[in-house]
């Protein structure tokens, strides 16, 4: 009995320094998962964004296709309700759409600058980039990740109070934002078949 006893206090003894030695599992880390994102060049998908508008009854779908191309270049083609077409190189914003055609410098807009940022950095893996507008926390596993994004600057804040942006490996697959106003977007990415 005590020789049993005795073994079993050995056993218990055993795990707890195995645990003790094993230390916390590590979190995951933005750094994990920009990485992962920085060795893409190249990205095709479909999106389905659903805005919900404090000011509408019902919520604003649009669909359409997005291209992204490192290490500055993002385009967002929507096909429905209502055709347009916004794409951003470098710091240079055009929109074409019913109304015609409007070029801005991001330069000039600081909180939607921040906004593609959010973006673009998230897309790049660039994470300085992320770093001069927002804090970065990252959750889950490489497998199935989110990053949670909260402007550092009171004039982005005014726009925007929260991006989550969550994924697969080095795969986007739903872009959250939480405006200040109120309203509130949910895009879903699905990456273009054969493509990464």
């Amino acid at each position: 009995m005590t020789s049993s006893r005795n073994r079993a206090l050995d056993c218990a003894a055993v795990a707890a320094i195995a645990i003790a030695l094993a230390g916390p599992a590590l979190a995951l880390e933005a750094a994990d998962v920009l990485a992962g994102l920085a060795r893409v060049e190249r990205s095709d998908a479909t999106f389905e964004e659903t805005r919900h508008i404090a000011a509408l009854t019902a919520p604003v779908i649009r669909r359409g296709t997005l291209r992204y191309v490192r290490p500055a270049e993002i385009e967002m083609v929507v096909q429905t309700p209502v055709p347009e077409r916004v794409r951003v190189v470098g710091a240079t914003l055009t929109i074409e759409g019913r109304n015609g055609v409007r070029e801005v410098r991001l330069t000039d807009m600081p909180a939607i600058a921040g906004w593609v940022e959010s973006v673009r950095a998230t897309l790049a893996g660039d994470a300085p980039a992320l770093a001069r507008h927002f804090t970065v926390r990252a959750s889950g596993d490489i497998s199935r990740w989110q990053l949670d994004l909260t402007p550092l600057s009171t004039e982005l804040a005014a726009f925007v109070m929260r991006v989550a942006i969550s994924g697969s490996n080095a795969q986007i697959e739903r872009i959250d934002v939480m405006e200040a106003s109120g309203d509130r977007s949910v895009m879903v990415v699905t990456a273009a078949r054969g493509k990464p």
